[in-house]
């Protein structure tokens, strides 16, 4: 998944100002979700003045340099004070909700720095510095839209399955019980077929997966579904 080892030590200098937007900035969008809607832990533990950097999980720190998908420290809050199915989904989406808007606003700025010759290119250093500019936002960009669509993935620990957790789990908790006592297990099995699907199946499953939700999305902000170096979740347009 690495492949060119120069072009993934480059591209991971770039994801350096990335993740320090994209993660605390999912975490944050969670919070502010929470306490919009009726819980004020968020805010009575003083999570809006803490430093962006109690956010960063040290595990998905190297996700994001090993696979360009990351997550973070998550926020303490206290569900039971949200009440409504309807307030919790809105709790639980917050986290991709502002990922995805933030990839909005880097994408615009993206597309702006196009029409003036700007153009991002993660695997090199020798560029313009409008070219460099757009690099960085580009990264932005792309880490931004790839945690939202990573997020989304119904895989336990992810804000995926809390939303199926949210609408089911009142029909079906014995499942849902069973299944929080496996997530290791699921998480193993996921991990390994992470690694053993590009050889087997010779493509990225996460990439595929990840590409429901960033390849519309993608597309749809930047006119063109465009990946990152070492992922790509264009799997139907096959565009880098």
């Amino acid at each position: 998944m690495i492949g060119d080892p120069a072009a993934f030590i480059i591209s991971s200098l770039f994801l350096i100002v990335a993740l320090f937007v994209a993660i605390p900035l999912h975490e944050l969008g969670h919070a502010a979700a929470a306490v919009m809607l009726g819980d004020p832990s968020p805010r009575n533990r003083g999570v809006f003045r803490s430093n962006p950097r109690v956010f960063l999980n040290p595990y998905g720190v190297v996700a994001v340099f090993l696979l360009n998908v990351g997550f973070g420290n998550p926020v303490p809050v206290n569900e039971a004070r949200l009440g409504s199915t309807w307030r919790k989904l809105g709790w639980a989406l917050g986290g991709p909700a502002a990922n995805l808007g933030a990839a909005i606003i880097f994408g615009a700025l993206v597309r702006v720095l196009l029409s003036v010759g700007g153009q991002p290119a993660p695997y090199t250093l020798t560029q313009t510095p409008l070219g460099f500019v757009a690099t960085i936002i580009y990264a932005c960009f792309f880490l931004n839209l790839s945690i939202f669509a990573f997020q989304l993935i119904p895989l336990p620990g992810l804000d995926g399955w809390r939303v199926v957790e949210i609408l089911f789990r009142r029909r079906h908790p014995a499942f849902f019980y069973r299944v929080a006592g496996s997530t290791q297990t699921i998480w193993m099995v996921a991990v390994f077929a992470l690694i053993l699907g590009p050889y087997l199946l010779h493509f990225s499953l996460l990439a595929a997966v990840m590409g429901i939700a960033y390849q519309p999305a993608s597309t749809a902000i930047l006119g063109t579904c465009s990946g990152y170096v070492t992922l790509n979740p264009c799997p139907f347009l096959g565009v880098t």
